[in-house]
């Protein structure tokens, strides 16, 4: 589903480049959910907004369901999100002037996609149905970010991913809002990639990757709790999930 290969990014600080990303090889397989997680500053964002084609890497190659990223125009980038991805923000990232339900299927209205029974039965199991017709500036923090989940469904992508998504909630609200992120893209057989700082949010995923200096430094698999390049003296980034 996701190969990544010799990926590097940097910034230029001063008179000197800065690797944000250092030379990551890795392969996740579809329908996982795996979490990426590390100190800020280790590159999780930058590795999301790279699998989200928001921004190119600088060097190794990324793909994605088959689709090379690197060599992508603009407009084949928007494609591949409307069609391929959908996204969770921390900052709920709703349009205001549009109601739940509004809000929820526009992402299946802009694929061409049929408003049907799948559409009411994501409300349901949100438990959003009777917040249909309200509008965002209406609802708390936590009913937002399960309108954004619902969203990031509308089209059924092949991908979903998710940046931060319980850092503006309390933690009723983010138990809550994990719960039905990780439970209905599990039902739904998505692959979900999670950058998170919560240790919490990250005990739901199938595997988590542990991001280092721009390196990966752990590969932690949940079924065996297992650090993949433990016991050497150098993290190993070249990994198959």
């Amino acid at each position: 589903m996701i190969q990544v290969s010799g990926l590097v990014k940097h910034i230029t600080d001063g008179h000197s480049n800065k690797n944000i990303l250092d030379k990551l090889d890795f392969t996740l397989e579809a329908k996982q959910s795996v979490a990426i997680s590390g100190e800020s500053g280790s590159g999780k964002s930058t590795l999301l907004h790279i699998l989200a084609a928001l921004d190119n890497a600088d060097k190794g190659e990324v793909k994605v369901a088959g689709l090379a990223l690197n060599t992508m125009s603009e407009m084949q980038a928007d494609k591949f999100r409307k069609k391929h991805l959908g996204i969770v923000f921390q900052q709920f990232n709703l349009i205001d002037c549009l109601s739940v339900w509004d809000n929820i299927t526009f992402p299946a209205r802009l694929n061409g996609l049929p408003i049907d029974q799948y559409h009411s039965d994501l409300l349901k199991q949100l438990g959003l149905s009777s917040h249909k017709n309200k509008m965002p500036a209406n609802l708390s923090g936590g009913e937002q970010q399960r309108v954004a989940i619902a969203r990031s469904l509308s089209h059924k992508p092949s991908l979903v991913l998710a940046d931060e998504p319980t850092g503006n909630l309390d933690d009723n609200n983010s138990q809550r809002v994990t719960e039905l992120l990780f439970g209905l893209c599990k039902t739904l057989g998505l692959t979900l990639v999670v950058v998170t700082h919560s240790q919490k949010v990250a005990a739901f995923a199938d595997t988590r990757l542990v991001l280092e200096r721009g390196q990966l430094q752990a590969v932690l698999n949940q079924s065996t709790e297992q650090v993949t390049n433990q016991n050497t003296s150098k993290p190993q980034n070249n990994v198959s999930i």
